[in-house]
């Protein structure tokens, strides 16, 4: 497979990426919901990640937050 500058997570169906923007950036890091990328607007469980612009340990430290913010709010 090729390279690239981002990468996708899947959420569970339940989970809207779009509502889970704000607090995201309560904690300093982003991502770009799928939704934003579907005409149609699905996709709502998918975040678009980059990762072309960090070193390693920003990406550790982003995906510990980005775990976080998660796991506190797909219930």
């Amino acid at each position: 497979s090729g390279g690239g500058f981002f990468t996708w997570l899947q959420l569970p169906q339940h989970v809207d990426a779009e509502k889970l923007l704000p607090e995201a950036h309560k904690h300093d890091v982003s991502f770009a919901p799928g939704s934003f990328f579907s005409p149609q607007r699905d996709l709502k469980n998918y975040l678009r990640l980059s990762f072309a612009y960090y070193e390693e340990p920003e990406l550790v430290e982003g995906a510990k937050r980005l775990a976080a913010v998660i796991n506190r709010n797909i219930n």
